[in-house]
Order: structure tokens, then sequence, then C-alpha cells
């Protein structure tokens, strides 16, 4: 039984591309390596790590990454790359993104990290602290601080009302 053969177009167009697991940074390293224009956006995330939690750097699309490239001329070499699984394909075509698309991950990515906006809050707004000493404890949202992702709460203590500077995913809703 025959399989249908892959639609190829030439040209330099972007590509998803899947990579084996946690092989995201391998690629990228070897596909720069063979001259490509390579993007693998990053997001900040809290991990924790023993009984501490950290800040760490994961793929924002765990698996993939970007690449443009003639796939005529490139396409084997990035297909058989050390850590690539395959292009994404949707039936027998290589599925090809537009420039539009990169170009707003880009600008959303600055600096190739992604900005995820936190849930505003209101100032005076009723909030709970997930985590830390003062888990559970309901506090006042007082405002959230620039250029960090670090907001300042109220919380009554001893008879007043006391300001701490918190990690914005630290807090949610009451």
């Amino acid at each position: 039984m025959n399989s249908p053969s892959l639609e190829i177009q030439g040209g330099l167009r972007w590509y998803a591309i899947q990579t084996k697991p946690a092989k995201e940074a391998v690629v990228e390293k070897r596909l720069r390596d063979l001259a490509l224009e390579v993007f693998l956006p990053w997001v900040r995330l809290r991990r924790r790590v023993g009984t501490r939690y950290q800040w760490v750097l994961a793929p924002l699309f765990p698996g993939y990454l970007f690449c443009r490239l003639d796939i005529l001329a490139a396409g084997k070499s990035v297909r058989y790359a050390p850590g690539v699984k395959d292009f994404v394909k949707f039936g027998n075509a290589i599925a090809d993104l537009g420039v539009d698309v990169i170009q707003t991950l880009k600008e959303r990515c600055p600096g190739g990290i992604a900005r995820i906006q936190s849930r505003n809050f209101k100032p005076g707004e009723p909030v709970l602290i997930r985590e830390g000493p003062l888990s559970g404890l309901e506090a006042v949202f007082e405002q959230e601080l620039k250029e960090s992702e670090r907001v300042a709460v109220l919380l009554e203590f001893l008879g007043r009302r006391t300001r701490l500077v918190l990690g914005s995913e630290m807090i949610r809703q009451a």
C-alpha cells in the first residue's frame, strides 16, 4: 500500500519542528550551527525544588521550536538533526507558519522570554496567600510592583495592616 507523497514547497518559510522530550535547546543549537534562523520562546515558571520554590526557564511550547528555512535545501539536515522528531504536518503537507505568526510571538516574547500577564487584581480586593508560612491567610491587594513579578498586599497583623511584598503567583482571588 503506497502512502501519499509529502507536499513540499520551496522558498524560505517558518516551520514548527517537533523535538524529542526535553531536547529543545539541543535542537536549537544544532540548527543555529547549520546557520538557520531559529526561534525557541521560553517562559519563566516557579517550580518547587526540594522544599523551596525557584524561578526556572522552560520552553513556552514544550517539545516544539520554530525554524526558518528553505525545506528543499535544508529539510533533510533539519529532519535528521539529533533531537528532532519531525516537522509538524497536517495530512500530507508540512505545515508552514506565516511570518506574522512568528512576528507576533516575538513581540510577546521580548528577549525570547514570554511575558505572561498575571490576573489583574484591583486595589482593595481581598486575596488569599497560596504559599509560604502565611499560606491560607487573607490579605488585601494593594498594588502590582512595576517591572517585576511581585505584588504588594496588606495583611491584618496585631491590630494593624502590614505591607508584604510577594511573588504575584503566591496570591489568588479570595
